[in-house]
């Protein structure tokens, strides 16, 4: 028998939201939601539509791996340079990227917990250890986060918002932070819900790449884009670090149909807005209908509501799929009594709270 690596073992299987055919098929119902996987409602930008269509006639060539009209896009709206950018095949091949380039066997990597678990199984499947900090809904403390850097520390992983619970770091924060860790550790902020974040100290830390040489600013064009199935995930760091990430970087892993795709999402601010506009309203709708239930909603600046329900927190998880609603319940991410909720359409939200009542009720 041909034996896999020794650190497969250390491993769990990725626990992914449930599909829409998945719950339709198992309890065969005719209207299923989908409110588990953090995905835009709203669906995609109708710009990156038309561009993705326009594309049809090309698929039988290979892409440009190196992307540059997509890179100078995003380089232009940053202010970047185009040599301090990567891209990737979502932002999962990014923090793949990542460990290949920089984690080794034997180190350690260290990260806010609960959160974002494929950190984790980066780190695992190179060879090192994972040191999370936190627990539960307390926000984890990043000079906590700082004291568990030691010698063998490769990256720092922060989700910025967090995922699940919705909370954030400050600008003071994080810069107090990277003034507290050797520069030979890889700072990685994950921003994949930035563009939905209103606090007004919620930071831009795009700017800060130059100032601080470890610090890699990860994006992606799966959240408010709503680009999540044709998976284009983005990120900035020094240009030295974006160089050893191009190396161990697939070459035509970003294809034709999503580059055309990405480059017109980011022009499309009609979109951007409306998306923002319709989740800060149903932020306010769901936290406001929870509470009246008596169920704790943790505040959020990402486009999901983390909820505590209790003990039968995955009865409800269960009789919500019986009933043609998919959210996700967190005990995968150690938070069994919690679920997390998308922000959907107003009648998609209505349609939650009507059977989360009549649970409630029974």
């Amino acid at each position: 028998m041909v034996e896999p690596r020794p650190e497969l073992s250390k491993l769990s299987d990725y626990v992914p939201g449930k599909s829409i055919e998945e719950i339709r098929e198992r309890f065969g119902l005719a209207k299923v939601v989908k409110l588990a996987s953090n995905e835009n409602p709203l669906g995609a930008s109708p710009k990156a539509v038309e561009a993705f269509h326009g594309i049809a006639d090309s698929l039988h060539l290979y892409p440009r791996g190196d992307a540059p009209k997509l890179i100078d896009s995003i380089a232009k709206m940053y202010g970047v340079a185009t040599n301090e950018i990567v891209i990737g095949n979502g932002s999962d091949e990014i923090i793949d990227m990542v460990g290949k380039a920089f984690i080794r066997q034997g180190d350690n990597c260290v990260g806010i917990t609960p959160t974002f678990s494929v950190y984790k199984f980066t780190t695992l499947s190179n060879g090192a250890d994972f040191v999370g900090v936190g627990e539960g809904e307390v926000r984890a403390s990043l000079d906590d986060l700082a004291k568990a850097v030691n010698d063998k520390t490769r990256v720092a992983f922060i989700c910025n918002p967090n995922n699940p619970t919705g909370a954030y770091y400050t600008e003071a924060e994080i810069r107090d932070f990277l003034k507290k860790v050797p520069q030979n550790v890889l700072v990685f902020l994950d921003e994949a819900y930035a563009e939905f974040a209103t606090a007004p100290d919620y930071p831009n830390m795009a700017k800060f790449i130059r100032e601080y040489p470890n610090l890699f600013v990860n994006r992606t064009f799966s959240k408010i884009y709503g680009l999540a199935g044709l998976r284009v995930g983005y990120a900035f760091s020094n240009a030295e670090v974006i160089r050893a990430l191009w190396k161990v970087k697939p070459p035509f892993d970003v294809n034709q149909a999503a580059q055309v795709a990405a480059i017109a999402a980011l022009g499309d601010k009609e979109h951007v807005q409306a998306t923002r506009k319709m989740n800060a309203e149903g932020i306010e709708v769901l936290t406001r209908e929870f509470e009246a239930l008596k169920l704790r909603v943790l505040p959020t600046q990402a486009n999901f509501i983390c909820v505590k329900i209790g003990e039968r927190a995955k009865e409800l998880v269960a009789f919500l799929e019986q009933n043609g609603m998919i959210v996700r319940g967190l005990t995968s991410f150690g938070m069994p009594e919690y679920i997390r909720v998308t922000v959907g359409k107003p009648e998609e939200n209505a349609f939650l709270m009507e059977l989360v009542k009549k649970w409630c009720e029974a």
